[in-house]
């Protein structure tokens, strides 16, 4: 094919992809994933060849034709600015004048007066880079980094001491998805279970940043299967993935050594086989992670950039002492419950004490003060924010473009700062970076929930249990939004499908128990709520506010009694987990209109994270119509209107 016939065939595909956009301007739930279904191709496909010839990415090209759109619009003055946001397919008129103004330097209000649209031309013009000196400039900085990565190749081969003991066989999986089992400890040490499970987190995190996989399964999924009997086939269809990485990890002295093996999960069968030796200095552990998460990538026939080998180069501390006290942190902290995240704490201050430099534990820190001052009642909310944010501060000191840190920023902006048009623009600056992989989910579904967004969040949801169908949450959260958008009944069965899944996933249990209450099954709530009661010891205020209703419901006056006097006390004593919030939502229940209104306020005052479900919260629907209701929902910012009208 001579140049012109590509030249042509580029022409008609962007002229193609042009019009299919432009067809879906008012349609705002048109992404990424549309345009490739409509243009026949996939969405990895689509992106490569719309990067290569116009260096955006299809989110970012589709957000700008459609600001292109809306100056036409502006120009005609035939709409207002809201209207003409909504119109070209923003859900958000105050994301819309963000981006317009930083794409066109001005607001879409300025955009109506056509000198000083002309005067942002002539100036854009001006100050255009020649393209001949952009191509000079570009042909070197490539040389130069063809010269560093063969460099970089040759050393890095000669580093690592890896033996491969089966020869690699040939893929023939399009996707590029894995799982990666924890390693099993054959130390012959129980004590040293934490290094196997840290090592196997590592690799995780090592291959999540290999930017061509498709799916890597998260490693609190994969913990889930450590000493599960599945066999392959079943485990790569129910984790939706075609690659399985298992191994074990031996630790003797000052050596350690993992042995791995890749396998094809859904034909169950050995792909390579590999052993991986050092000795337990941080240089080598790192650089094995690394070799290995290069090793399992040439296999999947992934090709590797020099970005992914510059994140391979990443030593995130040198000290193995601080790296040996962040994994018993991580192992402590993977528990998940009250208890270990109160033990992982000092681990994680011993690693920073030793390494004031070492990323990792600072956003440890951050993460265990935003889960704990949000759910378990172990700090008051805004103490447990103001710690995350010294830690968040400390660790963007060492890499602010960490996208752990930006996540748990942005949890804490909604769920204690509630602001909302932070995370607004986050969510909508994320998707049009990322194309909507490896986001935070939870925080993405909960404010897509508790804004109304109903149709973003079943969409994101369905795309997120379709790569990880072992996260029980996403089931649960699946029937509330079903619940907003279609029927109580479907919302009903959809719960009923999945409880004998999620029968010991706490979070599952904690949201299903919550759900069934509001479907009015009383009884699958009891269930459910004494299934939690019976594993978890924990007790925050939403499970003691779920035994309060269940005790009311029973007639149980010493029950109810014992339960709102403890959700009192963690309101007294300051703890998290929004006791203010629940006891309003038990007087809702039995329709006390005052007491309701008396606990929303110290909710509000004391800024207590479940306040985020004031919109959206189904027991407040008889309320929302009371001054009072709306008077706690202006003062909260909510970038949407109230529901006014009880469902």
């Amino acid at each position: 094919m001579d140049n012109s016939d590509s030249k042509s065939q580029d022409d008609f595909f962007l002229l193609k992809l042009t019009e299919i956009i432009r067809s879906n301007f008012d349609n705002e739930q048109f992404g990424v994933k549309e345009a490739a279904r409509i243009y026949g191709v996939s969405r990895s496909h689509l992106h490569r060849r719309l990067k290569k010839l116009t260096g955006k990415s299809v989110s970012q090209f589709i957000r700008e034709l459609r600001l292109e759109k809306s100056m036409e619009l502006l120009q005609k003055d035939m709409a207002t600015v809201s209207e003409i946001a909504y119109s070209v397919g923003f859900h958000s008129p105050t994301y819309f004048n963000t981006c317009f103004k930083e794409y066109y330097g001005f607001t879409p209000g300025e955009a109506k007066i056509r000198e000083h649209l002309e005067q942002q031309r002539t100036t854009a013009k001006k100050t255009d880079t020649p393209k001949l000196l952009m191509t000079i400039v570009l042909g070197i900085l490539f040389l130069i980094s063809l010269i560093g990565y063969f460099q970089y190749r040759g050393i890095w081969a000669k580093s690592v001491n890896s033996t491969p003991t089966t020869s690699p066989l040939p893929s023939s999986h399009s996707s590029k998805s894995i799982l990666v089992l924890p390693l099993k400890n054959w130390s012959g040490d129980p004590k040293l279970e934490y290094i196997s499970d840290g090592m196997t987190d590592a690799v995780i995190s090592r291959i999540s940043e290999i930017r061509e996989m498709d799916r890597v399964v998260p490693f609190t999924s994969s913990l889930q299967f450590k000493n599960s009997e599945i066999n392959m086939p079943e485990l790569a269809k129910k984790l939706n993935v075609f690659y399985i990485l298992e191994g074990n990890f031996q630790k003797h002295g000052s050596q350690f050594k993992i042995n791995l093996r890749l396998n094809d999960g859904p034909l169950n069968k050995l792909l390579w086989s590999g052993s991986y030796s050092g000795e337990w200095k941080a240089n080598e552990i790192f650089e094995i992670q690394s070799k290995v998460a290069e090793n399992v990538a040439t296999i999947m026939n992934v090709k590797l950039t020099d970005k992914d080998y510059d994140a391979f180069k990443g030593i995130p501390t040198k000290n193995e002492e601080a790296y040996n006290y962040y994994l018993l942190a991580q192992y402590q902290n993977n528990k998940y419950n009250q208890t270990s995240f109160k033990n992982a704490i000092p681990l994680y201050e011993k690693a920073l004490d030793l390494d004031s430099t070492f990323i990792d534990p600072y956003l440890g820190l951050a993460d265990i003060y935003v889960t704990g001052g949000a759910v378990w009642g172990m700090y008051g909310e805004q103490e447990a924010w103001k710690n995350a944010k010294y830690y968040l501060e400390k660790a963007a000191l060492i890499d602010v473009d960490n996208m752990q840190l930006s996540d748990q920023l942005h949890i804490g902006k909604f769920y204690f700062d509630w602001n909302f048009e932070a995370v607004e623009h986050y969510v909508d600056d994320t998707y049009a970076r990322i194309g909507a992989d490896n986001w935070n989910e939870n925080l993405f579904v909960d404010y897509y929930l508790k804004t109304g967004k109903y149709s973003y969040a079943l969409s994101e949801l369905n795309k997120l249990i379709l790569e990880d169908p072992s996260y029980g949450w996403l089931f649960a959260i699946r029937a509330s939004v079903i619940f907003f958008v279609s029927s109580t009944e479907e919302a009903i069965e959809e719960l009923r499908q999945y409880d004998p899944l999620f029968m010991d996933d706490m979070f599952y249990l904690r949201e299903a128990a919550k759900w069934y209450y509001y479907f009015g099954e009383y009884t699958a709530s009891k269930e459910k709520l004494g299934q939690l009661m019976n594993i978890f010891a924990d007790r925050p205020p939403i499970v003691v506010w779920l035994n309060a209703l269940h005790y009311e419901m029973a007639n149980n006056l010493e029950g109810v009694q014992e339960s709102l006097t403890t959700l009192q006390k963690q309101f007294r004593d300051g703890s998290s987990g929004s006791p203010a919030w629940f006891m309003a939502l038990y007087y809702c229940h039995i329709q006390n209109r005052q007491e309701v209104f008396n606990w929303l306020q110290k909710s509000y005052n004391n800024h207590e994270v479940e306040m985020t479900w004031l919109r959206a919260e189904p027991l407040l629907a008889p309320y929302r119509q009371d001054p009072r209701y709306l008077n706690l929902y202006y003062k909260m910012k909510f970038p949407v209107p109230p529901l006014t009208i009880p469902d």
